[in-house]
C-alpha cells in the first residue's frame, strides 16, 4: 500500500490532512481529505473518502481530481501512484478476506466495471 501526505493549499485549517494512493488489498486508488474536529471527542467530518472498496477507482486521475480543491498535487505524483500499482499489483484476489469483502461490496458496485473485477476476483 502507498499513501502520499499532501500539502494543503494556503489558508486551509491548520489540521487538514489530504492523502492519496494506491491500496493493493482492495485493487483500488483512494483519497481522503478531512479538517481535524476542534473538539476532542468529535467525529471526523471527510471532506473526501473515496476508494475503500474492492476495485473501486482504477485510474489516479480520479483520486487527483477529487483532492485538488483541498491540496497541491505534485506533478509527478500520476505516475508514482501508477508506478505503485505495477509495483505492488493486486492482492485482493485470493486474501481471505476476499469473498466476505468482494461478497458485501458487490451490490454497492459503483460500476458495472468494478461489479465485472469484483465477480471475476471471486471466481
Amino acid at each position: 500500500m502507498s499513501s502520499y501526505t499532501l500539502t494543503p493549499h494556503g489558508g486551509a485549517p491548520a489540521g487538514r490532512t489530504v492523502r492519496v494512493g494506491w491500496d493493493a488489498p482492495l485493487a483500488s486508488y483512494f483519497a481522503t481529505a478531512w479538517d481535524e474536529p476542534a473538539d476532542d471527542g468529535a467525529e471526523i467530518d471527510h471532506m473526501v473518502f473515496a476508494g475503500a472498496a474492492p476495485y473501486d477507482i482504477s485510474d489516479p486521475a480520479i483520486v487527483l481530481d477529487l483532492v485538488s480543491p483541498y491540496a497541491v498535487i505534485p506533478e509527478n505524483l500520476r505516475e508514482q501512484l501508477l508506478a505503485d500499482r505495477d509495483r505492488e499489483g493486486d492482492t485482493f484476489r485470493g486474501s481471505p478476506a476476499a469473498e466476505l469483502v468482494g461478497t458485501a461490496n458487490l451490490p454497492y458496485a459503483r460500476s458495472a466495471r468494478q461489479a465485472d473485477a469484483i465477480r471475476d476476483a471471486l471466481r
